[in-house]
């Protein structure tokens, strides 16, 4: 079940909602009550770190023991 991010037309409040195969309509508003609600496109939910020089390939990170 994916969770969508909602914009109330009416009010302008922007929420997220956890939708379930069986829900036939979309939420209310949850400030105003207001039915016309958009649903807005998703960036996406993976998130892929980046780190200098990389470890992906069979490097291996510092250690964290401390020096001295």
């Amino acid at each position: 079940m994916p969770i969508y991010e909602f914009e109330c037309k009416k009010c302008g409040k922007k929420f997220e909602r956890l939708i379930f195969p069986s829900d036939d309509k979309n939420p209310e508003c949850p400030e105003c009550n207001h039915e016309y609600v958009q649903k807005l496109m998703s960036a996406g939910s993976k998130v892929t770190l980046k780190v200098p020089g990389g470890y992906g390939g069979g490097a291996t990170p510092p250690s964290c023991t401390p020096v001295g």
